[in-house]
Parts: structure tokens; sequence; C-alpha cells
């Protein structure tokens, strides 16, 4: 069996930005003629890089570099413009916690909609639901509904399923961002379970110490180009040494 978990071609992404307010003929023009009053941006230009089983790829960079609409690309909400990306496995995506809730349904709802979301059968939940409330801390609060909750909670209820499920390739978007630091300190436990278990990850983020602990390699992006690879510790030293000078100029 190939090594390879993912393989990422010349991949680009191209937008089309408007130049001006959409008048009534403005629109006639666009929808005759593609493009009319619009400006191209290239979110990601000629994209290439090989993921293999058991990586832990880092994705960094400033905002607007193309993180997340690399991410996007990868979990199948944006199309590419051009280049190839070829999964070898499946992956599972935690984009936005927000995706696969309901704010009116009850917690215990809620853990079986969002795992459902990410692939789990019922009866595979069933059997870890007082697990996940437990972990989660919210065996008080398993009927009300989830609008009841703070953003952290809810973040941390998804996590929780979601580290529930039995996946090969973990791709993660900011995903600690809402957590207080209780919550935050307890996922850990999960990462170091991933990093142990052989597991394929990539994670974007901007926490730099986080990459330096869980990630084996990583890609700075730059413009929406890859403006350098390889090592996780050797890529964010640069980025970081980048980021120093920035600051005292």
């Amino acid at each position: 069996m190939s090594n390879i978990c993912l393989k990422v071609d010349n991949l680009s992404k191209r937008f089309f930005i408007r130049k001006e307010r959409l008048t009534t003929f403005g629109l006639l023009k666009h929808l005759a003629s593609k493009g009319y009053g619009c400006r191209e941006f290239w979110a990601l230009r000629d994209i290439s890089f090989t993921l293999n089983r058991g990586e832990r790829l880092a994705i960094i960079g400033a905002n607007g570099s193309g993180k997340t609409t690399l991410v996007r690309i990868l979990s199948g909400i944006y199309s590419k413009t051009g280049g190839q990306v070829e999964f070898k496995c499946d992956p599972s995506v935690v984009f936005s916690f927000w995706i696969g809730l309901n704010m009116n349904l009850s917690v215990m709802d809620n853990i079986y909609l969002f795992g459902a979301v990410h692939g789990m059968d019922r009866n595979f939940l069933k059997s870890r639901v007082d697990a996940i409330l437990e972990v989660a801390a919210l065996k008080d609060f398993c009927f009300s509904p989830l609008k009841f909750l703070s953003m952290g909670q809810i973040q941390w209820l998804a996590l929780t399923v979601f580290f529930e499920g039995l996946f090969e390739l973990l791709i993660f978007d900011e995903t600690l961002r809402f957590l207080d630091k209780s919550s935050a300190e307890k996922s850990m436990v999960y990462f170091d379970k991933i990093a142990n278990s052989g597991k394929t990850l990539i994670a974007v983020s901007h926490d730099m110490e986080f990459i330096k602990k869980y990630c084996t390699s990583a890609i700075w992006l730059d413009n929406g180009c890859i403006r350098r690879q390889g090592e996780a510790a050797e890529v964010v030293a640069a980025y970081e040494q980048l980021s120093n000078n920035l600051q005292e100029s």
C-alpha cells in the first residue's frame, strides 16, 4: 500500500472581485460578459505538496495568505481553478464547529447530529454519549438547547464528539480559537493521542507553540504561494524571524 495520503499538484484558486458597485446595466453586462466590472484575485497559485500517512502538517501564514482557501478546497467547499488534488484516504474536516449543529436542538440531539455530519452512525455514538457529556462537562445540560451554552462550551462539545471518530486523516482550521484555558488544556490530551496514534493531520493555526509540539512538517503560505516548506520547527523559526523583523522595523 502506498504511503501517500494526499497529493496536491499545482493547485490554484482564482476569485473575481468587484471593482465597482453593480448597477442594473452592470449586471446585464456581467451576465453577458464573464468578469465584467471585476478584477482577478488569485488566492492560491501553483501549490504542490505530498502528505504521507502519519505525517502531521501545519499550514501557517498571515491573515489573507490563502490558508483557509486551501482547507476549503481540500474539504470540498471550494472548487479549484487549476491543478490536481488526490486523496488516498477519506478526510474528516473540522472547518467550522458551527457546521452540523442546531442551536434550537438539545445538547444530546446535537451530539448525534454533529456526529452524523462527520460520518458517525447513531449506534456508534450511543455507546459514547455518556463519555462525551462527561468530557465536555455538560451532563447537567444534556436536554438544554444548545443556544443556552457559551461559544467555548459549544466548540468544546463539537471537538469532543469529533475526537470520538475513527478517522485516518484529520483536518483542523483554528479549532482551539474560542476555548477557555481549561478546555484548551483538555484538548491537548486528544492531540497527544493523535500524535502517538499514527493518524495523519493537517492543522491550520496561528499558535506556533502548538505547531512545534504536534506537527512534524509545515507549509508557510504568503500571498497565495508557498514561501517555505519543510520540517515544522525550521519553517516556524523562519516565519517567527520575519515577524520579529517586521515588528522591529
